[in-house]
């Protein structure tokens, strides 16, 4: 069976491995050659075009940061969507944090007898690539049933119901996630301003029911950049600013785009963590 898989970048290049692992033909596209040469081999080939990969199988999984996801899929005047691809039986399995708006407008403009699902994904790199993700799949049920085995191979597969749950499910998840995040950046702000020692909060926090959150924060075998974070963020800002108030969220949102832009260079999720992302004042001490 051939599966296409559109985007292997943190992400999608250690999902694609496990595809091929499981006898799955994997045809692959990415805007960036070298991050395609990096994976062909075995079960796994490279396309030349958008439009070859789409048309490659009838199963088309797209792992892309959410604000690629509108010209990818829908299109631009300049370059035609996925959508614009898609074969009669296809299903399209869209796994990108989104404002669920943008479900509903892929949905929109799907060719007849093809369907959607918007499956989300809970879990970091190293979940990726240990297939111990958490998969929010929403859609039509027996899509979804369908192409159960192809999601099982990353991991563990919630059905959550109809298309757009999988989009609101992500979002609610991350509003703890993210609050999360800029709490422990947050909480080491007042350790500088306290004039205690990192090591040692973050030690203390490990003996409590934080600890989970800390170690992830501190595992380095789960690399992600800070900004994916504030992407998210600005998706779920951007998704619902208009008809509830999240203030710990747009908080979170702002300290970490702070500790974004306080590294030189690319601030990794690990710098939360250390003094690379404090604030100006504190960082002078």
């Amino acid at each position: 069976m051939k599966i296409t898989f559109i985007g292997v970048g943190d992400m999608g290049s250690h999902m694609v491995p496990h595809l091929a692992k499981a006898g799955y033909d994997v045809v692959i596209w990415d805007k960036v050659p070298a991050k395609m040469a990096a994976l062909t081999g075995e079960h796994v080939t490279a396309a030349k075009s958008l439009e070859d990969a789409v048309t490659a199988s009838k199963v088309v999984i797209t792992s892309v940061m959410s604000d690629d996801v509108p010209a990818l899929h829908i299109g631009t005047p300049e370059q035609p969507g996925i959508v614009h691809y898609l074969q009669p039986g296809s299903t399209l399995i869209v796994t990108s944090t989104l404002d669920p708006r943008k479900i509903a407008a892929i949905q929109a403009v799907m060719p007849a007898n093809t369907k959607l699902l918007d499956v989300p994904m809970i879990g970091g790199v190293k979940y990726a690539r240990e297939a111990g993700l958490v998969l929010i799949a929403a859609g039509d049920k027996q899509a979804v049933d369908a192409v159960l085995p192809v999601l099982k191979t990353f991991g563990t597969v919630k059905y959550v119901g109809e298309q757009g749950n999988g989009a609101k499910l992500k979002l609610i998840t991350n509003v703890a996630i993210m609050a999360a995040e800029a709490g422990i950046r947050e909480t080491l702000d007042l350790a500088d301003a306290y004039g205690i020692d990192y090591a040692t909060t973050l030690d203390l926090l490990q003996m409590g029911p934080l600890k989970p959150v800390v170690i992830r924060a501190l595992d380095e075998s789960n690399p992600r950049p800070l900004k994916d974070s504030v992407a998210d963020e600005v998706e779920l800002d951007n998704a619902t600013k208009d008809f509830v108030d999240l203030p710990i969220a747009s908080a979170a949102m702002r300290r970490l785009q702070k500790a974004v832009d306080s590294v030189v260079g690319e601030a990794q999720f690990i710098d939360i963590t250390n003094k690379k992302t404090a604030l100006p004042d504190a960082s002078k001490k």
